[in-house]
């Protein structure tokens, strides 16, 4: 059985609508609508609400949905990406900036300082953007044979 059928089976269990439910736990009729229909799933916390609320335990809940849990980890690992990718575009963005700036400026002990700094900030961006290629391809290539 799926979380949005065992979402469903309590709510009626309960005699609830959507939207008493979705007071229950702050969310809207909409929500509790997507879940039931799978359109979108509760994150963690809310499982454990759901749980706690209506004592039905965890594994209960989640553990018979494999697409749930597949979809939940596909989202903490995107979410770790995106992470990345802002790291990468500070240090390329940044390295840019202070090479650019440089230009600028009169020739100096300083400006040399700043080229070099603004190089291995853009030569760190680069590092870590190959790291991060490689890991959207492995992460493609696992959700791919799932």
């Amino acid at each position: 059985m799926n979380i949005g059928n065992q979402i469903l089976n309590i709510r009626k269990e309960k005699q609830l609508t959507q939207e008493k439910f979705g007071r229950l736990f702050h969310v809207t009729r909409q929500t509790v609508s997507n879940w039931e229909n799978e359109k979108s799933y509760p994150d963690l916390q809310m499982l454990i609400d759901i749980s706690n609320q209506f004592e039905i335990s965890l594994d209960t809940l989640i553990k018979e949905d494999s697409k749930m849990v597949k979809t939940m980890d596909k989202e903490r690992v995107l979410g770790k990406i995106k992470k990345e990718k802002s790291i990468i575009e500070f240090f390329s963005g940044a390295g840019t900036g202070i090479i650019v700036a440089c230009l600028l400026s009169p020739d100096s002990i300083r400006r040399t300082v700043a080229i070099i700094v603004g190089l291995v900030m853009i030569g760190i961006g680069w590092y870590k953007k190959t790291r991060y290629d490689n890991k959207v391809f492995k992460y493609m290539e696992e959700f791919e044979e799932d």
